[in-house]
């Protein structure tokens, strides 16, 4: 028999979250039960969804290209098609721009941001700031807000994902980033191994995708929080209680394998720089890999099938090449083209330089590889003592291939139609038994002999790929000395460069007490080591001649474009713990060693009356010291945590005792250096 029901429910307002008294009258108890369970499930739905994305911060990679959201829990970027799983949570994730001040803004909707507010002030960045804070509750989004000087557009700035992560990519304006890039090099190949370990040949189970609110995504993500911290370099994180800095490893991110009918593309984010490809046999094997690259961890140990399955005309199915993808070091990342036609595979660089296509070379030369066509608009030479530069100019961005056979080097320009007038008879003129060969109607190649003295080769290549340059580099040529009885230091002026790198500077302070930046400390002592080394007459080069903010990747863009014997960086030490003390000296690539040993040595002659810690010579992937061409080494001179130390090295005395003990050093490695070339 039916009968009414009078239900009081206590429910929260969400204009003032005061509680609100609500009078419900049923006519049925059934229907009242089933209302009282719908608002418990809808009462306990926003927990679920608090708990399944938590975003814990930030991480900036230091090609000013990236931010990765750290997060834990999974990322469901596209809505479930089993709406009724009250444990699924869709995070919507949206992008905006505003005004006064010009800032963009990444909103991910039910996530819970752990540990309140946070702001990054950014050092070396196209972004003033990032602040990330919890915007609503009911819903819950979390905000990241960019700011910024200049305006951007919506193209320039793209929010991706997959189930593990979120990415924020941004691209600097092409005119912002003028020095070349390394796009191939056949320096430092040394030792390399020709396995991966743990190899699968397993298929991507879950391919990559774009995040499908937002405007403009591209496709490709980047990796989750855990992966990316092993990115970073952690050496001596915790050493004697000192905490470090994490530097990441790489100038380029792979994120995404895309499969087509006649190749594969492998799709990232950063500069793409290549070794020179290798051949093994049993089975054919190439071997191609990628200097300054870090592999997404879903990649890793996986293989592709590369291009379409081909019918024989006995019907049966010819085997397709597989590619499979490694990293072989912590910053070199492999891809190995196995089968019977591994040999006949090209490489070629897309005009953006974030992407690289893999296809057969029949194929490379019967595609249209973009459709954007260029010309070379002019050709210059460039003989130097350390090295000879052939530039090639275009007019429009070039999509190329560059690989060494026979000694020759070859440069294939896959978008070119032709060149102006005079400028092939001009190549040749420039550059002895240099030839052309026209491959296709829009595909021109140079093949280029590689002399008996070059040391090794090169391709850079510009930010916009409008300019090409293959370097020679070979031993320097030496000018004899005046007089024998003239001081052999004073005859290096001819023989010898050095670029000196003060830490920080500008916005970027550096480490800091008591009102003492570490950027004032390096720039004096930077300038005295130039002085002095003039005095010696050696040419030196400073990444910054005055305190401004240089980025790290510009200060090592100004040392490769110098091209000197050796660089040298200067830093001051911190720790979170104040009693630690004591000078470092930091290398990297192996041609360092040496250097670094010398001019620690030089220091160590100080420290008793200095009254600080030998703390040794250490292996570290200090970013300017590990992309540098040169022989590099960075010097802690001290801690500016230590209130004993920093009230030593912020005078005169104790700077210039610094700067003198690191030139010793110098010049002794170099007139060593000398006397073995001789």
């Amino acid at each position: 028999m039916p009968f009414t029901v009078y239900y009081f429910f206590v429910m929260p307002n969400n204009n003032n979250m005061d509680n609100t008294i609500t009078y419900i009258k049923f006519k049925n108890i059934f229907a009242a039960a089933f209302l009282f369970i719908s608002l418990l499930l809808n009462a306990l739905l926003p927990s679920f969804a608090d708990s399944s994305l938590k975003i814990t911060g930030l991480t900036f990679d230091n090609s000013d290209n990236v931010v990765f959201v750290n997060s834990t829990g999974k990322v469901n970027a596209t809505k479930s098609e089993s709406p009724e799983d009250i444990n699924y949570a869709y995070n919507e994730i949206s992008k905006g721009f505003l005004k006064d001040p010009n800032r963009a803004y990444v909103d991910i909707s039910n996530a819970t941001l752990v540990g309140g507010s946070k702001n990054y002030e950014l050092k070396n960045s196209i972004f003033n700031n990032v602040r990330m804070s919890q915007f609503s509750v009911n819903p819950n989004v979390v905000r990241i807000v960019f700011t910024y000087d200049k305006t951007a557009s919506f193209n320039e700035f793209n929010v991706v994902s997959n189930d593990k992560a979120i990415a924020v990519r941004y691209t600097k304006k092409l005119n912002e980033a003028k020095l070349k890039q390394v796009a191939y090099s056949n320096t430092g190949d040394d030792g390399r191994v020709t396995f991966f370990e743990n190899t699968t040949s397993s298929l991507v189970s879950s391919p990559i995708v774009p995040v499908n609110s937002v405007e403009t995504a591209s496709n490709g993500a980047s990796g989750n929080s855990a992966e990316l911290n092993k990115m970073f370099d952690k050496n001596n994180e915790k050493m004697n209680g000192d905490e470090k800095e994490y530097h990441l490893k790489s100038k380029f991110y792979i994120s995404s394998i895309q499969q087509n009918t006649g190749g594969i593309m492998i799709k990232g984010e950063g500069f793409v720089s290549l070794k020179p490809a290798f051949f093994l046999e049993n089975p054919n094997r190439m071997v191609i890999d990628l200097d300054d690259a870090v592999l997404a961890k879903n990649l890793s140990n996986k293989a592709f099938p590369i291009g379409s399955a081909q019918t024989e005309p006995d019907g049966t199915i010819k085997p397709r090449e597989i590619l499979r993808l490694g990293q072989n070091t912590q910053s070199v990342a492999r891809l190995v083209i196995q089968g019977n036609e591994a040999k006949n595979y090209r490489v070629v660089i897309s005009p953006d330089l974030q992407n690289i296509y893999i296809a057969k070379r029949s194929d490379v030369i019967n595609t249209k590889i973009t459709e954007t066509e260029s010309l070379v608009k002019s050709v210059l030479f460039e003989k130097g003592s350390f090295a000879d530069t052939l530039e090639f100019n275009f007019t429009a961005p070039v999509a190329f291939s560059a690989f060494e056979e026979n000694k020759n080097l070859y440069l294939d320009f896959n978008n070119v139609s032709g060149a102006a007038e005079g400028v092939i008879e001009e190549l040749k003129k420039l550059y002895e038994n240099a030839e052309t060969v026209r491959l296709a109607l829009d595909k021109l190649r140079v093949v280029l002999p590689v002399k008996e003295e070059t040391l090794n080769v090169q391709v850079k290549v510009t930010p916009d790929s409008k300019t090409i340059q293959a370097v020679f580099k070979h031993h320097e040529q030496k000018v004899e000395s005046i007089s024998k009885k003239k001081e052999k230091e004073l005859s290096i002026s001819n023989l010898y460069k050095v670029v000196i790198d003060a830490g920080h500077g500008g916005t970027d302070v550096g480490a800091t007490r008591d009102g003492i930046y570490e950027k004032n400390i390096t720039l004096s002592i930077a300038k005295m080591i130039e002085k002095n080394l003039g005095n010696k007459g050696v040419k030196t080069t400073m990444t910054l001649e005055k305190d401004k903010t240089v980025s790290l990747q510009e200060r090592c863009d100004i040392s490769n474009e110098t091209r000197p014997d050796l660089f040298v960086s200067v830093h001051v030490n911190s720790s979170v713990n104040d009693a630690i003390y004591g000078v470092e000296t930091h290398w990297w690539k192996q041609d360092s060693v040496k250097y670094a040993e010398t001019v620690h040595k030089h220091l160590s002659k100080n420290f008793n009356k200095w009254k600080t810690k030998d703390r040794g010579l250490f292996k570290s992937q200090f970013y300017v010291i590990n992309h540098t061409e040169a022989p590099a080494i960075l010097v802690e001179i001290g801690f500016i945590s230590n209130a004993d130390e920093r009230a030593a090295i912020i005078t005169q005395k104790r700077q210039s005792e610094i700067a003198k003990a690191i030139t010793e050093g110098i010049m002794e490695f170099l007139k060593n250096k000398g006397a073995k070339e001789e």
